[in-house]
């Protein structure tokens, strides 16, 4: 052994026997030990650490012997580091960059005082090496790495707020160019039915067709650090005894004990729908009158809302739900709308409504074809995005709050849709448009005799799309 690998391995010995910890020492095994690696980790617990030291041993080059008496040889390569936003995935670099100054094996004409960051790059967006191979910090997109090689780390994966399954694809495409590459992701728990739950405990297909969670767990190496494994003896120090008291066992168990939290509750209280019921007429009778239509097509019923809209306030005037067929064929479906035109006309002559607006996003949309053919300007097809229904959202809870939303004592199908309605508070902190919660329409069984049919909220559905005409002045 040279003498530059006997420093080398001295400098490890006095990482691996005096500095790391022994749920760090767990987690950079099981990187070195395997290609693909999913860690769940507690809180503030040096996971960053862990993952930067395993990060520039293998820019360097590793010779490892792994905790089952396996010797892996992983050569010196790049290095990947993707977070939730650049800010995080820096400190990725900055704590590498503060292992390698113990191994003093910086860019050689860059290491005046120990400064192994390259300076000509202004920040601490990548490391050089000696041998030519780099540590690369990464915003969140996905894209910000498409096009490289090397190991790719994600961390923070549960919190990114891009999607998550382009985030995964990636990190395996750019890590797929060598046998020795390593795909690692990181992070906390978070919110039951979200993509990181799902891919610890999720079954049956994933977004990806053809393939299952349980098919694209039993690929990786899968390794829970818990503050159990940390303290296998179950007695904690003092000061992480004071934080357990002061965020109780619920909040403990879910940032220590990498519990996945239940993410959607109740969107609409009980007493914010009762309210609907008392709440006396809220809109002038010369108030545009809107006609919405949420479609749905074989078990999915269409939701219908009649209501007088205008001044940040509505009267419902009528909702319900029209079961359709459960046969899927093309005549059934065609037979479908024009008995739900039918329904619509009758609805407009009794109403004599300002706007139709019908959803023009899923496979009923066929329907808001024929009835703008029918009724020309005055029907919107409005495709439902994410960010829209966010919008009607935030809308129709000011309604709620403002008690500015009647809803007349016939329309109990609309407020069992407004119970249903459920909020995810998992992304609630990242962006402006979702900070009271996103919004979520869960599915449930039809009531008898439609038992065959699925609920989507539809007619609540239908009351959100007449949020888009509440900003109208009406006097």
């Amino acid at each position: 052994m040279s003498s530059a690998a006997q420093k080398r391995q001295r400098i490890h010995d006095i990482w691996w026997d005096k500095k790391l910890r022994r749920h760090q020492k767990i987690l950079i095994d099981a990187i070195m030990s395997n290609t693909y690696v999913a860690v769940l980790g507690a809180r503030q617990r040096g996971k960053t650490l862990a993952i930067a030291y395993a990060s520039q041993m293998l820019a360097q080059g590793v010779r490892w012997n792994t905790s089952e008496g396996r010797k892996v040889t992983v050569p010196a390569d790049d290095v990947q580091l993707g977070s939730q936003t650049l800010k995080h995935a820096k400190d990725f670099t900055k704590r590498a960059g503060k292992v390698l100054n113990t191994f003093n094996v910086g860019l050689t004409e860059n290491t005046a005082n120990h400064n192994v960051f390259d300076p000509r790059l202004g920040s601490t967006e990548r490391i050089m090496l000696a041998n030519g191979k780099q540590l690369h910090a990464h915003a969140g997109s996905p894209s910000t790495i498409q096009g490289l090689s090397g190991h790719v780390f994600i961390d923070e994966i549960a919190s990114n707020k891009n999607n998550p399954n382009d985030i995964f694809e990636q990190g395996v495409a750019v890590a797929s160019g060598a046998p020795w590459r390593k795909f690692v992701m990181v992070g906390n728990s978070s919110f039951k039915g979200d993509w990181w739950w799902n891919f610890w405990h999720g079954s049956g297909p994933t977004d990806d067709p053809g393939v299952t969670w349980e098919q694209r767990r039993a690929k990786f190496t899968m390794i829970k650090l818990d503050i159990w494994s940390e303290f296998p003896d179950r007695i904690l120090p003092p000061d992480l005894r004071d934080v357990q008291e002061i965020l109780g066992p619920e909040a403990f168990d879910r940032w220590y004990g990498c519990k996945f939290a239940d993410s959607h509750g109740r969107a609409i209280s009980d007493e914010l729908i009762i309210r609907t019921g008392i709440t006396g007429t809220v809109t002038p009778a010369h108030a545009p009158v809107v006609l919405s239509i949420d479609p749905g097509l074989n078990r999915n019923p269409t939701g219908a809302v009649v209501a007088r809209v205008g001044g940040f306030g509505a009267d419902v005037l009528r909702a319900e739900y029209w079961y359709g067929p459960t046969e899927n064929d093309a005549t059934t479906a065609r037979g479908w709308i024009q008995a739900q035109i039918a329904q619509i006309d009758a609805m407009v002559a009794e109403y004599l409504p300002t706007y139709i607006v019908v959803d023009y996003s899923n496979l009923a949309a066929g329907l808001g074809d024929a009835l703008e053919e029918r009724y020309g300007s005055m029907v919107a097809k409005t495709p439902t995005t994410r960010d829209r229904i966010q919008r009607r959202w935030g809308v129709l809870l000011a309604m709620l709050t403002d008690g500015r939303l009647s809803i007349p004592p016939e329309c109990q199908d609309l407020r069992s849709d407004l119970e249903r309605l459920e909020i995810d508070e998992s992304g609630s902190s990242s962006r402006k448009i979702e900070e009271a919660g996103v919004l979520r329409l869960p599915e449930s069984p039809a009531p008898a005799p439609y038992s065959k049919h699925v609920l989507h909220c539809d007619i609540g559905a239908a009351l959100l799309q007449c949020m888009d005409y509440a900003y109208q002045d009406v006097g």
